[in-house]
């Protein structure tokens, strides 16, 4: 019996990851390297800011400037203030679950806080906030969805799981859970299904509308 969904946020509830991706090619850009937005997509889905950066560092022998990182979540709070949106249908379909749901993200706290509040999602929360925050380590590490059912006190055969990264499918998977890999961002270019499948993905939701279907064949709709 499914009792409870664990949604990642970026890229599966807001259509952040199109933002950050387009904020990091700018810098990235002045700094010297030039990178599509599907390369850079299909290199870094669902990974932090700092292990970008230290992958870039090692691999493109790229010096970033000290405060690199700050002024980088300081233009992603600006940017999503003016440009965060909901995607396509997640809104009604979010709203509308009959079994409570909680967000597991490696986003701090705050922020998914401040992406729901922006799409005026934050009332239809009726569970928890997840946080790499919470653990030591970040997705693909299981440490926070492991977090996620010692805290909710459930099994992971209760539990479904959306997420759109390879990164994210491997740490829910890491933990025993089933998962639903989630194609309906922005920055989701052609073959992000195979590589959530190869990653364990359950099943794939190209759209919130295949979302919905999956979730009313388990009775949350």
């Amino acid at each position: 019996m499914l009792r409870h969904i664990l949604f990642d946020n970026d890229g599966t509830i807001v259509d952040s990851e199109i933002i950050a991706v387009r904020l990091m090619l700018r810098h990235l850009g002045h700094l010297g390297l030039h990178l599509s937005e599907k390369e850079y997509s299909q290199r870094f889905p669902g990974l932090l800011d700092r292990d970008i950066v230290a992958t870039l560092t090692r691999e493109h022998g790229m010096s970033f400037p000290p405060d690199f990182l700050h002024r980088l979540h300081d233009e992603h709070v600006q940017a999503f203030q003016r440009e965060l949106r909901s995607i396509p249908g997640m809104h009604r379909l979010f709203r509308a679950l009959r079994v409570p749901k909680s967000m597991v993200s490696n986003g701090s706290v705050r922020h998914v806080e401040r992406s729901l509040r922006r799409v005026r999602l934050r009332h239809a929360l009726d569970g928890h906030i997840f946080s790499a925050e919470h653990v030591e380590r970040p997705k693909p590490h299981p440490d926070v969805y492991r977090f996620a059912l010692d805290t909710l006190r459930l099994n992971a055969h209760e539990v479904l799981v959306v997420e759109d990264s390879p990164t994210g499918v491997a740490a829910a998977k890491s933990a025993g859970l089933q998962v639903v890999g989630f194609l309906g961002a922005s920055h989701v270019h052609d073959g992000h299904a195979e590589k959530l499948l190869a990653h364990g993905a359950d099943f794939i939701a190209p759209d919130a509308q295949a979302l919905g279907r999956i979730f009313t064949e388990r009775g949350a709709l």
